[in-house]
């Protein structure tokens, strides 16, 4: 074959071709350069496949122009798995100190709801009725102080488990969201396989989205991708739970536990059965509100009812003890503390647990689990303390007591395995509130230790105040803690500012990492207007020159025919 006009023809029109390319590849990198997630594109150039030609009697290879081998996206896979990993941490922090801030405010002292004066003005109006253990006013603003009292628990209480609803709401609707975000993925997965035939070319644009999505994903919950041969990926948990399996998507979902106030789990769909992943779930906004709603406000919680049920039954223990002006003795000044009994619900056996409070001044307000090893024996454990407090026998249908004031009877067919929890304290803070019998009749506030009307019972209650009842976790007793009631509280308050500081420290450490990660991807990715101008400068030279080719040709072609 010889060298002929038209083979310079048709490389000056794969030339204006690829330049043509080139420059609407630059103005795709422009057009989205505020684009979240966009990854600039670059055109790779290559030699178009050359031909032999005779020259002169000899044979040579001659080029025939150019060709656009490939659009590549600036993508650094290893930056992105980082920025992935980071995610995780990022969302749960965000969660928990959002929620922190939430629970500073309900325990704002400056709130005009403070725990601290209600307990102080309400011990103020004990000291008057020392003063005057007579006086009726004295009395009516007691029990006017009481029902303060009570009702600032209350609303601490019921805000608190409000709280925790709202997180549970939240949690329903995270899992939706993840599941429509992994939906989306898997549809993605499907369609980048079907766009990249034997990988001949890339699809930028949907991976792009992916990459997008799995981002998004990552803050959500803790995942692990997973490059597929095919141009597809796989996500799955830590532990390594399938979340996506290429274009097999597999859903969260929720479902009420009975044995956690009845909040909701997570679980997911395996194909043939449903897993509870509650546990295993280590990161992301999803394990935030997990760890808020089920260890963190529960805690708080749990030391508000301890604190309500230490104090009803320290001030009923002393009242009880006194006198009334109309001589009546041996009455609450607070409702009395009742046992609440819940059955794990997994329970195999038929053992039904009764209880009554046989003690009401010495009866622990601790949380305890009753598990049993067989059909007439069981240990018992102090879930507050996270210690063991025995091992009992019983005899089904007989009454005997445990820790100092539970009367337990046991029927049924008892299990081993089965489990059961009883506390005096559960619900104590939002349940509190002032004896019927001393709101109708205030003389029979017990002030005095006889039936003389003295004020020496008033002074003991009002001892109460700097008594030390509390150790760092609960109840202790009068006068074997290291804390008194105020104490007590006020290290609640503390933790809670302790924990919201170390959540926004921790938010602020990793808003910093994702800053400089998010700046270095940007640094590879990142469209840049400068470099797109000059690159665009460059493609429109060329194409102008490859114009210019086609020029000469023509009027070599007009000289031909003239000849």
């Amino acid at each position: 074959m010889t060298t002929n006009i038209f083979s310079a023809l048709s490389s000056a029109k794969l030339g204006l071709l690829a330049q043509q390319l080139a420059i609407e590849v630059t103005g795709q990198n422009i057009a989205n350069v505020e684009t979240e997630g966009y990854s600039r594109q670059d055109v790779t150039f290559a030699a178009n496949t050359p031909r032999h030609a005779i020259k002169y009697g000899s044979m040579h290879q001659i080029g025939t122009g150019v060709r656009v081998a490939g659009i590549e996206r600036a993508h650094d896979q290893f930056l992105f798995e980082q920025i992935m990993d980071e995610g995780d941490l990022t969302g749960s922090t965000e969660v928990k100190k959002d929620i922190f801030e939430q629970l500073e405010i309900l325990f704002n002292e400056g709130s005009g709801r403070s725990l601290n004066d209600a307990l102080s003005s309400f011990f103020a109006s004990v000291h008057d009725l020392a003063t005057n253990p007579r006086g009726l006013p004295e009395r009516a603003d007691l029990v006017s102080k009481a029902e303060h009292l009570a009702s600032t628990f209350n609303q601490t209480g019921k805000q608190l488990y409000t709280i925790q609803r709202n997180i549970d709401a939240t949690i329903a609707t995270e899992v939706t969201e993840i599941n429509s975000l992994t939906t989306q993925i898997g549809k993605l997965n499907e369609s980048i396989h079907a766009s990249e035939p034997a990988s001949q070319y890339k699809a930028n644009d949907l991976r792009d989205n992916r990459d997008r999505l799995v981002k998004e994903l990552s803050k959500k919950i803790d995942i692990q991708l997973i490059e597929e041969s095919d141009s597809q990926i796989s996500l799955t948990l830590k532990d390594g739970t399938a979340l996506v399996l290429k274009d097999q998507v597999f859903d969260l979902s929720t479902s009420i536990n009975g044995n956690n106030e009845s909040f909701y789990d997570v679980y997911i769909d395996t194909g043939s059965t449903t897993k509870d992943i509650t546990s295993t779930i280590t990161g992301g906004e999803l394990r935030g509100y997990l760890d808020m709603r089920d260890t963190e406000v529960e805690s708080i919680l749990d030391k508000m009812n301890i604190l309500s049920a230490s104090f009803i039954q320290e001030f009923n223990g002393i009242h009880r003890a006194g006198f009334g002006i109309d001589g009546s003795s041996g009455l609450d000044f607070f409702s009395a503390l009742d046992v609440t009994v819940d059955h794990d619900l997994d329970n195999t056996g038929t053992a039904v647990v009764s209880m009554t409070n046989a003690s009401p001044t010495t009866i622990s307000v601790d949380e305890f689990e009753i598990a049993f090893t067989g059909s007439n024996a069981f240990t018992l454990n102090n879930l507050t303390t996270n210690a063991s407090s025995g091992t009992f026998t019983f005899t089904t249908g007989s009454t005997f007591n445990i820790k100092d004031g539970f009367a337990v009877t046991i029927s049924g067919a008892a299990v081993s395995g089965d489990k059961v929890t009883f506390s005096v304290s559960e619900d104590s803070a939002s349940g509190m509130a002032v004896s019927s019998t001393i709101t109708a009749n205030t003389r029979k506030i017990a002030a005095g230790t006889t039936t003389n009307g003295d004020g020496a019972n008033a002074l003991l209650m009002a001892d109460l105040q700097n008594t030390l009842s509390f150790n760092s976790v609960t109840w202790s007793g009068s006068g074997s803690g290291s804390y008194t009631f105020d104490e007590y509280y006020n290290a609640v308050v503390s933790t809670i500012g302790i924990e919201s500081f170390s959540a926004q420290s921790t938010l602020r450490q990793q808003e910093g990492i994702m800053l400089q990660l998010n700046s270095r991807r940007e640094s590879i990715s990142g469209v840049s207007i400068d470099e797109e101008m000059i690159k665009m400068i460059k493609f429109q030279q060329a194409y102008n020159a490859s114009a210019r080719m086609i020029s000469v040709v023509d009027e070599m072609l007009d000289t031909l025919n003239r000849m």
